[in-house]
């Protein structure tokens, strides 16, 4: 009884294990969008940010998600606006210029598919945000490691985090718009 016991306890906390997983940035980018001249759209990624997820679930229902993005590597392929956005009218890095998400819930979907709660700080505000995130799959890379790819999406409004700057135009409407589409394609490798 004793035996059957112990077995019964080593077989719940194997099962109850935490996976860690870090992001591998030579495979992953963090992509925006946002609406320039009313129907436009300008689009930029950040070129230095890291992450980790924590899970203790094989389908990854449990997973707890913490990104941190440099917004000094903000880059939109036109230095003159990656100055502009750098500045305090926009992100003020040299004051704050790292932005964080860390989760606070997951709700599972259907599978693979997820709404992953979280709090997003940019420029010392942190707000709730909801993320729309997919689970590609799972597979080993040439060096023998697992991996996890994830794909996720979210629309912000910049102005709730301080990201109010803009310009009329003589037409009416504004230059710049309010929603910010943000994408996350990421490879994690465990370990």
């Amino acid at each position: 009884m004793k035996k059957i016991l112990v077995l019964i306890l080593t077989v719940a906390a194997l099962g109850a294990a935490q996976n860690k997983w870090k992001i591998e940035k030579s495979h992953s980018n963090v992509n925006f969008a946002v609406t320039h001249l009313i129907v436009s759209e300008v689009t930029g990624k950040f070129k230095d940010f890291s992450g980790t997820i924590e899970n203790s679930k094989e389908d990854f229902s449990d997973m707890k998600l913490d990104i941190a993005i440099n917004a000094n590597s903000v880059d939109t392929d036109e230095p003159k606006r990656d100055g502009h956005l750098k500045g305090p009218d926009f992100f003020n890095a040299a004051v704050d210029s790292i932005v964080t998400f860390k989760s606070t819930k997951v709700e599972k979907t259907s599978d693979g598919k997820f709404k992953v709660t979280g709090d997003l700080m940019m420029r010392g505000v942190t707000r709730q945000v909801v993320l729309d995130v997919q689970l590609k799959g799972k597979t080993k890379n040439p060096w023998g490691q697992t991996v996890a790819i994830f794909k996720s999406n979210t629309t912000i409004n910049r102005t709730e985090w301080g990201l109010k700057w803009n310009k009329g135009l003589e037409a009416g409407g504004l230059l710049v718009g309010e929603n910010v589409d943000l994408t996350f394609n990421v490879e994690l490798v465990q370990g």
